[in-house]
């Protein structure tokens, strides 16, 4: 036999490694996606509605359960969500505990609680130590004039948080912006997520001022922003939301890769965006993220804001 010629294990060997190669290059890659906002919600009577502006009396068509949101989980990988109370509960975070419970494997919690309750810090104790939550969502966009945010009457809140490590998302109005810098200066213990991408106002004929109001933020490194849900900010309500573009490119550059997180919103049903659709838009869309910025983005990052079933 001519030495200079492959033998027979050898021919076997390089074809079984070309397969090899080639099955690696079609499968897709494997990647850590966590959506850091969830909102979920029942039409179980056992769980009745007050939603904090529309009462008990909330019109709401259809319910976008739990078993909804882990079917979905399981259909595009993803491996953890946190739970959001969607305002309909009031200050009842019984539904989202109760979903959590059922699924201690692929959920934290955050809940919701009345900014203006003189025992705001005690309601967060509650749900943090006899319900496991990990942190709770305030929302000061629906009080455009109010000052509670940075109130001294809110210390013993933040300071009661920084205790349990707990974690706060803002749903915020880009003027409002200076009343969070005060707190995350005055409180670096506690987590802070700002939704939304800071809401900013499209309609405005110049929304570049005040939304870069919320730049500052970027030298707490206990700070970050969703940079996700375009249609929230959209004003051309129509996929793929162009003229969000270039509000998510200029907070990238911002806050870099290490200060951003994702989120979807709402489970299945998706009137708005289809998890398909979410995906594409930050690998497609926002093409300016770097690959490795995008895996921390999706998920990574996560992981040093929640403790995750399973996380050391």
């Amino acid at each position: 036999m001519d030495p200079a010629q492959p033998n027979r294990r050898e021919v076997l060997l390089g074809a079984a490694a070309g397969l090899a190669t080639a099955a690696t290059a079609a499968a897709p890659r494997k990647r850590l996606l966590i959506d850091t906002h969830l909102e979920v919600w029942t039409l179980d009577p056992k769980f009745p509605f007050n939603h904090p502006e529309a009462g008990a009396n909330l019109n709401v068509a259809m319910g976008a359960p739990i078993e909804n949101q882990v079917e979905q989980m399981k259909d595009f990988g993803l491996r953890y969500a946190v739970l959001i109370n969607p305002r309909y509960f009031g200050w009842d975070n019984s539904y989202i505990s109760h979903s959590r419970k059922l699924h201690p494997d692929l959920f934290v919690a955050h809940g919701l609680i009345n900014p203006l309750d003189p025992k705001v810090a005690e309601k967060l104790r509650y749900w943090v130590t006899e319900h496991g939550f990990q942190g709770m969502r305030f929302s000061p966009i629906y009080h455009p004039t109010s000052t509670w945010l940075n109130s001294p009457d809110h210390y013993p809140l933040w300071r009661e948080a920084e205790r349990l490590g707990a974690v706060f998302n803002y749903y915020i109005a880009p003027h409002q912006m200076p009343m969070l810098e005060d707190m995350a200066g005055r409180f670096p213990g506690v987590k802070i997520v700002v939704d939304h991408a800071g809401k900013p106002d499209l309609k405005a004929a110049d929304p570049w001022p005040e939304f870069r109001k919320m730049f500052r933020l970027k030298r707490f490194p206990q700070v970050w922003i969703s940079n996700s849900e375009p249609y929230e900010m959209s004003e051309i309500k129509r996929y793929p939301y162009e003229d969000t573009w270039p509000f998510y490119k200029a907070i990238y550059e911002e806050f870099g890769g290490k200060q951003l997180v994702w989120g979807t919103g709402y489970p299945r049903p998706r009137w708005e965006l289809p998890m398909d659709k979410e995906l594409e838009f930050v690998d497609k869309h926002c093409a300016f993220y770097t690959a490795e910025d995008r895996d921390l983005l999706l998920g990574k990052n996560a992981l040093r804001i929640w403790k995750f079933p399973g996380q050391s």
